[in-house]
């Protein structure tokens, strides 16, 4: 069936991701000369609790891994049944994520060769619905005692391999074989077609489950080359369940990198994919604001966001909730020494806690003249100011080399111009945007040349 060894392996565990989660139960069984050579299975001692969802799961509880080996006393016999083989599994990435982890956590590299039978199931049934081993087992009446137990499961993909070899024969299953270990990286519900469809041009992208729900939106100036690159890292939890979850790709080129940033930022906060965390809308801010207090700088935290009557020299900080930056408003006082009471952090009458302490200079009293304390508060605080408009006018920028334009002020989209040059939409409440804000402001520092100011 196969023209080396491979070893058929299935894992049960505390959870989804190696970061988080241990072995709990592994299996592996050797195939080799077209026939089973070695057979392992052990229970793991994960040392940490087992969920109760894991233990309805698989029957494993607790009382069942006092007495099992931890998983570095049975590291060498799993090395020894996997020599020279190829690592075989259902959804491949899973199991092997988890047992590298393992190997690495003893100081032991693991890095096999991989085959998955998701993908070996679409190469050849591709006009089946459904690759999970549970559609297999049934589809096939593939017989098992313990569903969910490692040894059972590992023995139902080589059932399965078995079955699939017989249907198609040496020649269509070794092609759908080597076609796999020249890709192993692809994830296993993906087609390559798609794929392969990608152009290398700026653009978004965007990853979708089998229902074509979106769970995953990127973008890149060269789409290609950063939709492979997904698949290419199997040290990362998130990389490896976007790598599970995702059926189709869809792209969408662009013009340029700022067509295709602000477009990601506009899906991603419309369509909340579940793997994306950095850019959901933010639609009200802790801001810090300045003011004076006498002759010296101060700070307030208020709720709200920028407006087109925003004054932006005023707002030094934008945080997605009050407690993210009062944690700013401490550290930042710490480092430079400034005054908790004019940082807004303390509050009563007389001296700072802090210069009792030694770590005010006594702004609070007067003892730190004005010139010193509020040039060394605009440094610390520099690195969170919102920078000031640096135009008097409304400024267009090109989104593609159609002559689409965005029309731009106080850092804020307030319209789109089509490539007759018409108004083709106009924001009727323009929005400040956090992550907008830092990419237009890249754009505008590195494409100066692109700037055409609006005569209003």
């Amino acid at each position: 069936m196969f023209e080396y060894p491979v070893v058929f392996v299935d894992i049960e565990t505390t959870g989804g991701s190696y970061r988080t989660s241990r072995i709990l139960e592994v299996a592996a069984i050797r195939y080799e000369h077209g026939k089973v050579t070695a057979e392992f299975s052990s229970l793991v001692n994960p040392e940490t609790y087992i969920p109760a969802s894991i233990t309805s799961l698989t029957g494993i509880t607790e009382g069942d891994i006092v007495d099992a080996p931890v998983f570095a006393d049975i590291a060498d016999e799993f090395a020894e049944i996997m020599d020279g083989a190829v690592f075989v599994a259902h959804n491949v990435r899973f199991d092997y994520s988890f047992i590298k982890n393992e190997f690495a956590m003893i100081g032991t590299n693991f890095s096999p060769k991989l085959l998955c039978t998701v993908r070996l199931s679409r190469y050849l049934y591709k006009q089946e619905q459904g690759h999970s081993l549970a559609k297999l087992i049934a589809r096939y009446d593939i017989p098992f005692t313990d569903r969910h137990r490692a040894l059972d499961d590992a023995r139902a993909i080589l059932y399965f391999s078995q079955l699939a070899f017989d249907q198609h024969g040496i020649e269509a299953f070794n092609a759908a074989i080597h076609h796999q270990l020249k890709s192993q990286s692809l994830p296993p519900n993906l087609e390559k077609s798609e794929l392969d469809a990608i152009e290398d041009v700026p653009g978004v992208y965007i990853f979708q489950d089998e229902t074509r729900q979106p769970i995953y939106v990127g973008k890149s100036v060269t789409l290609k080359k950063r939709v492979m690159s997904h698949f290419q890292d199997l040290t990362s939890s998130k990389e490896i369940k976007i790598s599970q979850s995702v059926h189709h790709v869809e792209t969408i080129p662009t013009g340029n990198e700022l067509a295709a940033l602000l477009l990601e930022s506009k899906l991603v906060k419309e369509m909340k994919p579940i793997y994306n965390r950095m850019l959901r809308r933010v639609s009200s801010y802790a801001m810090l604001i300045k003011s004076m207090e006498g002759d010296y700088a101060s700070i307030r935290i208020k709720q709200g966001n920028v407006d087109t009557d925003t004054d932006l020299d005023s707002v030094y900080g934008m945080y997605p909730s009050r407690m993210k930056a009062k944690n700013s408003l401490l550290e930042t006082t710490r480092v430079f020494q400034l005054c908790p009471k004019l940082m807004g952090l303390e509050t009563g009458k007389g001296a700072c806690f802090s210069y009792s302490l030694g770590k005010c200079k006594g702004a609070c009293v007067g003892k730190e003249t004005p010139e010193l304390y509020n040039r060394r508060f605009e440094i610390a605080m520099e690195h969170s100011r919102l920078k000031s408009w640096p135009y008097d006018t409304p400024i267009s920028l090109p989104v593609n080399t159609n002559g689409e334009q965005v029309i731009i002020k106080n850092w804020m989209i307030q319209g789109y111009v089509d490539e007759s040059g018409e108004v083709a939409y106009e924001m009727t409440e323009p929005n400040f945007d956090m992550d907008e804000y830092k990419i237009i402001q890249r754009f505008i520092r590195e494409n100066k040349q692109y700037i055409q100011p609006i005569i209003e």
